[in-house]
């Protein structure tokens, strides 16, 4: 009797202990994880864990030479909230990620059971944060050549302020170049990113740069560990590199695009006449491409396509006599040089350009100015305001026929032609920003 009793006293401790170690089902039920081995069993569901930090560093979770399991694994501030860090395929299938911490503050940890219903052991270790490992300890970086410690599958952080308005190319050079990925944010809640996009992060990017403004650049090394040996470079915008520079086209036929420079491709059609138009790069490339196409710059997309034969797209769309489009060939997917068309049922003779003189007050000006557009008749008058180099700078759709006003105070300090077209006419006028 002794004996039955004290082996079902082990066997009771044993699944005590068992289910101790697992997570919980939900967030609100969140089990305590320690420092060290813990166990998730994803046979439940998902597994929620709850850590609180007994230093202020970092803390790495990780399934990396523990199971075979495929893992997948989110870190969350508080229950309701979205997963500020998470980890899938970081190590062949298992997770491992790192995430700062503050002392005495609590943590949520979810293994999710997306690709598993297994039982798998994970590890859990505090340790101190070093410069350039995370957003808010970023080493410092300048333009031109840098060669950076690299470790395979974790981000660098790099602050660099631009010393000029302009362009500003980061780009990832040498042997490891293709397994390099980028994102660039303007501040730390990541709430404004200038990059291409956050799922295809290219290895080269431009953006916009401000004169004296602080950049956060994250690079991702997805090879070995090594170095990564990447520029910096400050220069000019080229037209069409942007949405507020477009190049302006009618019909094209195997026009050629090289995204080398890092950026989409911009192109405006403005519609003379009520018709159909047809974009496309189908039997003219074998590149994977993918088009939009935008009501202004700024303004809502109205058309996409992608994958219409093969990698190739294209799409047909009716448009309306006065209006623009800008045409945008994305360089999401990285393509190489390819061609593409744009064939419309509208004449493609050009009227000849008037001058239509355009008043502009006060000029000088700190910030909101009038312009008399009374002179025009169609329903939108296209803006480009231009810097000394030539670079647009700003673009906006005004009313015809009113004296309205717009603002530029956002503008730096200069002087600047803005120049007002329609279909048939053009104005430019020179205007000093104080």
């Amino acid at each position: 009797m002794f004996k039955f009793t004290f082996l079902s006293l082990i066997l009771w401790g044993l699944v005590i202990q068992i289910t101790s170690a697992q997570g919980g089902t939900s967030c609100e039920n969140a089990t305590i994880a320690n420092q060290g081995i813990n166990i998730s069993n994803n046979a439940l569901g998902e597994q929620w864990f709850v850590y609180t930090a007994t230093m202020t560093g970092k803390v790495t979770v990780s399934t990396c030479g523990l199971t075979e399991a495929n893992t997948y694994v989110e870190i969350y501030d508080a229950c309701g909230e979205n997963a500020f860090a998470s980890s899938n395929d970081f190590c062949n299938e298992q997770s491992e990620v790192s995430f700062e911490v503050i002392d005495g503050l609590s943590y949520l940890i979810n293994w999710k059971n997306y690709y598993t219903n297994s039982q798998f052991e994970w590890d859990l270790q505090e340790g101190k944060v070093n410069q350039g490992e995370f957003c808010s300890n970023p080493l410092m970086a300048s333009a031109g050549y840098t060669v950076s410690d690299a470790p395979q599958n974790k981000y660098r952080w790099f602050e660099f302020t631009a010393s000029r308005n302009g362009k500003i190319t980061v780009e990832a050079v040498g042997d490891n170049a293709a397994d390099c990925r980028i994102a660039v944010y303007d501040n730390c809640m990541f709430t404004s990113t200038v990059n291409n996009d956050l799922s295809w992060n290219p290895s080269k990017i431009a953006f916009d740069g401000i004169e004296g403004k602080r950049y956060l650049i994250s690079w991702q090394n997805g090879d070995i560990n090594g170095e990564i040996a990447w520029t910096i470079e400050e220069s000019n915008w080229e037209p069409g590199e942007r949405c507020i520079d477009p190049i302006d086209v009618s019909d094209v036929e195997g026009a050629p695009i090289n995204h080398e420079s890092g950026t989409n491709k911009w192109y405006r059609f403005i519609a003379r006449e009520n018709g159909e138009i047809n974009v496309s790069s189908v039997g003219l490339t074998q590149e994977d491409t993918y088009v939009e196409v935008y009501s202004g710059c700024g303004e809502g997309r109205i058309a996409f396509n992608d994958d219409t034969e093969g990698l190739q797209a294209e799409l047909t769309m009716d448009v309306s006599k006065g209006k623009a489009y800008w045409i945008k060939w994305d360089n999401i997917f990285m393509p190489e040089q390819y061609a593409w068309s744009l064939k419309s049922d509208i004449p493609t003779d050009l009227p000849e350009v008037e001058e239509k003189p355009v008043k502009l007050f006060p000029n000088p000006s700190e910030g909101v100015v009038y312009a008399d557009l009374t002179g025009y008749d169609t329903k939108e008058v296209s803006v480009r305001v231009v810097d000394i180099s030539g670079a647009a700078v700003k673009t906006l759709q005004l009313p015809g026929g009113l004296v309205v006003s717009f603002d530029l105070s956002d503008l730096n300090t200069g002087v600047y032609n803005v120049i007002f077209e329609d279909l048939v006419s053009q104005s430019i006028v020179k205007f000093l920003k104080k």
